[in-house]
């Protein structure tokens, strides 16, 4: 049997991990790792590792940073669906211990016509990243009509862009609806239970994560709940984008809400015990 086509679109980046932070105006020495990285690379690098068929769509500048990105797509197996922006660089993200910066660059214009024109597969996640944001709502749209497949997932991704946004609107074609705690009140003005049944009825399938508790998961009139082992966190990115890729990866296979969100919970906790989030 074929893999199963997941497909990821959102911010494409560079992403430079320190195990540390330095106090002010003094120097440390730690280990520092560069990556290729952003919500879309890390979603289908765990959605590969997973057994997929995986794919970016996403933007870049015309830089070295952007030929990085490229080559580590192309060395683990993903189809790097990229476009190329000549005035601005490929979007960098720091992590220096537990706080991150982020200049999401060429990503932030994402645009109609870097999608493909023929969008297809068993799974899409599309990032609030780009979604709610002015520049590269357009394209994040486009990818959202444009794909043909059963599961059409978009991850909130930021309470306070969420929080300004349209759902109805900006989500439509949507039937999955990931959320954490902060972004399902954001939209919603509920507390967890009660917001993903809210979500749930509007789009279909929602879940809500509430850190290292427990996630909920709401279709129809059902509510399903898990929970991961407690790890210890040691990466600030990739948790919620494993969490996303295993759980749709799971139902595109045709598991039960149970057996996909209990993947999910086990990616995530994964990727938050790993150093840089993503699959070892």
């Amino acid at each position: 049997m074929a893999p199963i086509r997941f497909v990821a679109v959102g911010d494409v980046l560079v992403d430079v991990i320190s195990a540390d932070t330095p106090e002010p105006h003094r120097r440390l020495h730690a280990p520092v790792a560069l990556r290729a990285g952003g919500s879309a690379t890390n979603a289908a690098v765990w959605a590969s590792a997973l057994g997929a068929s995986a794919a970016v769509v996403g933007k870049v500048g015309t830089d070295a940073a952007g030929d990085l990105v490229g080559r580590v797509l192309a060395d683990r197996g993903i189809e790097a669906q990229l476009g190329h922006d000549p005035g601005l660089p490929t979007g960098v993200a720091v992590a220096l211990g537990t706080a991150v910066v982020a200049s999401p660059g060429a990503s932030a214009r994402l645009a109609p016509d870097d999608v493909p024109d023929s969008l297809t597969g068993h799974a899409l996640l599309v990032s609030g990243f780009s979604l709610f944001q002015q520049d590269s709502a357009a394209g994040a749209q486009t990818a959202l009509k444009r794909f043909d497949g059963q599961w059409i997932a978009v991850d909130l991704a930021s309470p306070r862009l969420a929080a300004n946004a349209d759902l109805n609107a900006v989500c439509a074609g949507a039937n999955v609806i990931l959320a954490t705690a902060e972004e399902a009140h954001a939209v919603t003005g509920l507390e967890p239970e009660d917001a993903v049944r809210t979500l749930a009825a509007r789009f279909g399938l929602a879940c809500v994560k509430l850190g290292d508790q427990e996630t909920l998961a709401a279709q129809g009139n059902r509510i399903v709940k898990a929970k991961a082992a407690p790890v210890e966190r040691r990466s600030r990115f990739g948790a919620g984008d494993a969490f996303a890729a295993a759980l749709l990866v799971a139902l595109a296979e045709s598991e039960s809400l149970e057996q996909a969100l209990d993947a999910g919970c086990a990616a995530g906790a994964r990727a938050a015990a790993s150093e840089d989030g993503w699959p070892q």
